[in-house]
């Protein structure tokens, strides 16, 4: 095996409902009237969205988003709600850097999201675990998980047998990568009889 590759949310960082405060300082920042249950439509929309785009871009997001909650934001917002998701973090594995430092020193690390790369970046930076990857690919400069694709960039130097996948989400994350014949390791507090799975990022330690 030669390289690792991570997802984000959920799986290098744990997700917290609180980070839909970021959706709504993004509004805030636009001195703009809205009605309380927009942040959490903007979310589902944001969601919505990586269904049926094939890439990130911020001019299709703002249209998206504003068709599906039926608003009229500015393309203004998509850049405050990168800002302020880039701030939105969890430290709660304690051997995660460790981790992640054990592994960079014996594998090529790399993350794909289906975010923005200047958000996620910022995100793994505030976690102190940017400089143990190699390269991030996110949503704007890559294709969305689940396409065909998606690996393409990181396929290109790497064979698929020596590669994994380490993600949440059963169907676009594992069973996808699964799909495209790329190892994936599930992180999930459920079993698996078909999967190897984690708890935590600290557990790939005992498995690699």
């Amino acid at each position: 095996m030669k390289a690792i590759i991570f997802d984000v949310d959920n799986t290098l960082i744990t997700w917290d409902p609180k980070y839909l405060a970021s959706v709504k300082e993004a509004l805030d920042l636009l001195n703009i009237d809205y009605d309380e249950s927009l942040p959490l439509k903007i979310y589902d929309a944001v969601d919505a969205n990586e269904k049926v785009k094939n890439k990130l871009v911020k001019t299709d997001l703002i249209d998206f988003i504003n068709q599906y909650c039926e608003s009229s934001l500015p393309i203004e917002f998509i850049d405050n709600y990168i800002k302020a998701y880039g701030e939105c973090v969890i430290k709660d594995d304690e051997y995660l850097e460790d981790t992640l430092k054990y592994l960079s020193s014996k594998y090529d690390l790399f993350v794909v999201s289906n975010w923005f790369t200047e958000s996620q970046r910022r995100r793994l930076e505030k976690m102190g675990i940017l400089k143990y990857f190699k390269k991030i690919y996110g949503g704007d400069n890559n294709y969305l998980k689940p396409n065909p694709k998606t690996f393409d960039i990181i396929l290109k130097d790497y064979a698929k047998e020596d590669c994994i996948y380490v993600g949440d989400k059963l169907k676009t994350d594992v069973e996808f990568a699964f799909s495209l014949g790329i190892k994936p390791i599930w992180k999930t507090n459920e079993e698996s009889n078909k999967y190897i799975t984690i708890k935590k990022i600290s557990d790939l330690r005992h498995i690699l």
